[in-house]
């Protein structure tokens, strides 16, 4: 397969031993899909030395073959996965008795790198292995099968790229038994997820139980990074959150304490009151009811 023609056209080629979708349009900064095929090898077929412009995903289904990449050979079998790097040299060779078949999905982006450490693929790490053949060779089929140039099937091949890697983090995670310690995103991401989570939410009667279970980490966890990041608790910076939106609310409304509790998520206003106190230092009708003056001064404290 030659992935380095530049024409402008999508090339869908289609015989008894080999499909392939190539030079698609990009359509996403984050991760898309730039060609796929299938292919079923004669005995010996080689290809490169090539390089690639993008990551390249090969899933073989039967037989044998070795991949070099970074001057280094492995031999390869049934549900072995291998990955190439964009701008690398790389050869690989069907087995002469046994020769391979196998699909490939080749695709770029912000993301792109980011899905395949999650499936266990690094620049050290180039081979994976996956006994979920009918579901990965399904997405590939998929991809294939929409290669009209609609709208409709652009989608339809972004949604199978995306399953495609899923399938491949999942059962990368669950045989290694990493969602603890790698989970779905980086450190910073969840932790991020927590906080807008914490910021579109605050009214409602959450609590970081809910965080949790909505993001699909443990408690421990979530709060371990967030106070790596955000140097708080997510229920302090919850907290926080809630009683910033009730002090502006008692400042600048005459809503009743009654209904400001509830619009920042508390049921009862008496533990509203409580929670406002301990972090303000001062109850929500005392705080209404205090004015502020602004106090110039030209030495500076000790």
């Amino acid at each position: 397969m030659d992935s380095g023609h530049k024409d402008t056209e999508v090339k869908y080629t289609e015989s008894p031993k080999y499909q392939c979708l190539e030079f698609l349009r990009k359509n996403s900064v984050e991760l898309y899909l730039a060609y796929c095929g299938r292919e079923i090898c004669e005995a010996g077929h080689t290809y490169g030395p090539a390089v690639r412009q993008e990551y390249l995903l090969h899933y073989v289904i039967s037989g044998k073959g070795t991949f070099t990449a970074d001057g280094k050979t492995t031999e390869l079998g049934a549900h072995d996965a291998f990955l190439i790097m964009p701008e690398e040299t790389t050869v690989y060779r069907a087995d002469a008795k046994e020769p391979w078949s196998y699909v490939w999905a080749a695709f770029d982006g912000i993301r792109a790198y980011e899905c395949l450490e999650h499936a266990g693929f690094s620049a050290e790490q180039r081979v994976g292995h996956f006994e979920q053949e009918e579901a990965l060779t399904a997405c590939v089929d998929a991809m294939l099968a929409a290669h009209q140039l609609t709208y409709a099937n652009d989608l339809v091949r972004q949604s199978q790229l995306a399953l495609f890697l899923a399938g491949m983090i999942r059962e990368y995670q669950t045989s290694h038994n990493t969602r603890q310690q790698f989970n779905d995103y980086h450190r910073q991401e969840y932790a991020d997820y927590a906080a807008a989570y914490i910021e579109q939410n605050y009214h409602k009667d959450i609590s970081v139980n809910d965080m949790c279970s909505y993001i699909g980490i443990t408690r421990s966890y979530l709060t371990k990074i967030f106070k790596q990041v955000h140097h708080v608790s997510p229920y302090d910076y919850l907290l926080g959150v809630r009683m910033n939106k009730a002090s502006l609310l008692l400042q600048t409304t005459a809503l009743p304490i009654k209904q400001i509790a509830e619009m920042v998520g508390y049921k009862d206003a008496l533990v509203f009151s409580k929670a406002f106190k301990q972090k303000i230092g001062t109850s929500p009708r005392a705080f209404r009811d205090s004015s502020a003056t602004l106090v110039l001064s030209h030495t500076k404290n000790a």
